[in-house]
C-alpha cells in the first residue's frame, strides 16, 4: 500500500508540473522605428533580430507607425511597422491607432507566436493632450488554456489621465475570466501617485527583482517607465530583466512568467 500511495504522489507530482505554463513576455517601446543615436537610420532589423532570438511568446510595442509619411523618409516607403516585424520573425501582428498621424496611424502594436482575438481600447483622456490606446489579444498555450494580453502607452502629460487610462485597463472586459497580463509604456514611476493605483492583486514583475533598473534614457539619468503587470492569482515571477540595447530610447523589457494550475 505505501509503494502504491508513493507511485501515485510521485505520478500527480509528474501531472503537477506538467501543467505549469511558462510565458516569455517582452515590451518595447520602439521609437517609431528609428534608431535615435542616428536620425534618420531604420532600427527594425535590429528589433527582429532581438525578437528571434529571444522567442517571446508575445511581445508589445509601443511608439508604432502605421502607413506614415515619417516611415517613408526612414525605409523609403510607407510601412506598417508591426506588419513588417511580423513577416521578419514570423510572429503574427496586429495594430492598434491612438491617432492619426502624418498621413497615417501611429499607436500600438503586438506581435503574438500562436493567438488572435485582436481588440483595441480608446482609454479616455480627462485632462486633455494626446490620444491614447491600448491593444489586446489571447495568447493561446494549447487546445483550453489561453491568456488574454494587453498593450499600452499611457499619457506622457498629465498625471489625471494615466490614473483614468490605468484604471479603465484594469478593468478590461474579460468575458471568459482569462488570466490577463498588461505590459507598456506606462510614463509614470514606481515612486509616483499613479503607481499607488495598481492594485494589490496585480504583481509588478520587477518588486522581486531589480525595481530600481530604468527602462528610459534621459537627461536626468533614466526613468523605470516600462512595466510587466500580472495578475498576482494567476503568475509567478521567474525572470525578469531590462535589456539594455540602444537600439531606442527606451530598453525592452523582459519577463518569465509562470501560469500557476487552477
Amino acid at each position: 500500500m505505501k509503494k502504491l500511495l508513493l507511485a501515485l504522489l510521485f505520478i500527480t507530482m509528474g501531472i503537477s508540473a506538467s501543467q505549469a505554463q511558462d510565458i516569455k513576455v517582452l515590451t518595447y517601446n520602439i521609437y517609431h522605428g528609428e534608431n535615435p543615436g542616428s536620425p534618420g537610420k531604420p532600427n527594425l532589423h535590429q528589433i527582429a533580430d532581438l525578437i528571434v532570438n529571444l522567442q517571446p511568446d508575445v511581445v508589445v510595442l509601443q511608439e508604432v507607425d502605421s502607413m506614415t509619411n515619417r516611415s517613408k523618409g526612414i525605409y523609403g516607403e510607407k510601412i506598417d511597422l508591426v506588419q513588417k516585424l511580423a513577416e521578419m520573425t514570423g510572429y503574427k501582428g496586429h495594430f492598434s491607432k491612438a491617432m492619426i498621424y502624418s498621413e497615417g496611424g501611429y499607436g500600438e502594436g503586438i506581435l503574438i507566436k500562436k493567438g488572435g482575438n485582436f481588440q483595441s481600447q480608446n482609454l479616455s483622456t480627462p485632462a486633455g493632450g494626446e490620444p491614447r490606446a491600448a491593444i489586446w489579444g489571447e495568447l493561446t498555450l494549447n487546445s483550453v488554456k489561453k491568456v488574454q494580453i494587453g498593450g499600452t502607452h499611457l499619457c506622457h502629460q498629465f498625471t489625471e489621465n494615466r490614473i483614468a487610462q490605468l484604471h479603465e485597463l484594469i478593468h478590461f472586459e474579460n468575458p471568459d475570466a482569462l488570466p490577463r497580463i498588461l505590459m507598456g509604456d506606462l510614463n509614470f514611476g514606481p515612486e509616483s501617485e499613479e503607481y499607488q493605483h495598481i492594485p494589490s492583486n496585480w504583481t509588478d514583475a520587477a518588486k522581486s527583482f531589480d525595481i530600481r533598473s530604468n527602462t528610459y534614457e534621459s537627461t536626468s539619468g533614466g526613468d523605470r517607465i516600462d512595466y510587466i503587470l500580472a495578475e498576482s492569482k494567476h503568475f509567478e515571477v521567474i525572470d525578469y530583466q531590462v535589456l539594455k540595447v540602444d537600439y531606442s530610447d527606451h530598453f525592452p523589457v523582459w519577463a518569465i512568467l509562470r501560469l500557476k494550475n487552477p
